[in-house]
């Protein structure tokens, strides 16, 4: 029986560190969005509470990972996204 061979992918093209630092700031705001509309269309209050952390959640990590990339950009260390390097910005390639 032949083993299985693990398939390696990179990153297309158009992913490089200014797409993806801008969609992350966009994710973080359709979050925010999101987290107000259900807090006033939702009358179940454990279904606005459990809602309401999730995507305070979501926002943390987004902006977390916004940060982080600001951060690589500056001092020239490698940006990652799923552990393949960035393109563009100030990141070091690997």
């Amino acid at each position: 029986m032949a083993g299985a061979a693990i398939v390696l992918g990179t990153l297309p093209d158009w992913l490089d560190f200014h797409f993806a630092r801008t969609a992350s700031g966009v994710l973080a705001v359709i979050a925010i969005v999101m987290g107000l509309i259900i807090l006033f269309m939702v009358r179940s209050v454990a279904l606005r509470v459990v809602a309401v952390v999730v995507l305070a959640a979501a926002v943390f990590g987004l902006l977390h990972y916004r940060s982080e990339l600001d951060h690589c950009d500056k001092n020239g260390c490698a940006c990652q996204l799923f552990g393949e390097d960035l393109k563009g910005g100030g990141c070091a390639p690997s």
